[in-house]
């Protein structure tokens, strides 16, 4: 089976279908990713970093992303390129290789979605907890529209969000089922509010 090949952007956080992510370019290597990617129409992977071993060498990328395009850009004040993608579908990475110039690209496969389902009661405090936060966010989640019924949409938005460490967003991006997804989410949140 052929397995399509991307670059891959190593994060300390993740990005689901549908969602909106900010970033500011500034490394070689990713700039090159970015005008590869706007010359070839293409996008590239966005996922959760393994922690380097040590501050010479490149994190890695984790073993679930999603692909994402890039739907705006703009050159910020301080001169560096600002990029805004939009994450479009959840794949595996199959195997990894490093360029000489430290991009990581990975042959990937893609995930099927599990089907949405409505939130339930259960989780009503995690649709405040969103809405908080999107709140807060502003801008784009405001032109973007919200679906705080849909278990897929809420986990995914809290996902994002929520300050949580690289190895936890990534756990919750590989867990298919959005409402397994927000029953291990809800417990990270009670605990966060008790701090």
């Amino acid at each position: 089976m052929d397995h399509p090949d991307f670059a891959l952007f190593p994060l300390s956080t993740v990005v689901f279908p549908g969602g909106i992510m900010p970033l500011r370019i500034f490394e070689p290597r990713y700039l090159d990713m970015v005008a590869m990617c706007m010359k070839g129409q293409t996008g590239f992977g966005v996922c959760a970093a393994h922690p380097a071993a040590d501050k010479n060498e490149f994190s890695a990328p984790r073993a679930v992303g999603t692909l994402v395009d890039i739907i705006d850009f703009d050159r910020l004040d301080d001169g560096q390129l600002g990029i805004t993608v939009e994450g479009k579908r959840r794949f595996e990475v199959v195997s990894t290789r490093q360029a000489d110039n430290g991009l990581w690209w990975g042959e990937i496969s893609f995930i099927t979605e599990e089907a949405d389902s409505a939130c339930p009661i259960e989780f009503s405090q995690l649709k405040q907890i969103a809405a908080a936060l999107i709140e807060e966010v502003g801008l784009p989640y405001e032109t973007k529209g919200t679906a705080y019924d849909s278990a897929s949409w809420l986990s995914a938005r809290l996902t994002e969000l929520l300050p949580f460490d690289a190895a936890t967003k990534h756990d919750l991006l590989a867990t298919n089922d959005p409402l397994e997804r927000l029953r291990r989410i809800r417990p990270m949140v009670e605990i966060e509010n008790t701090r």
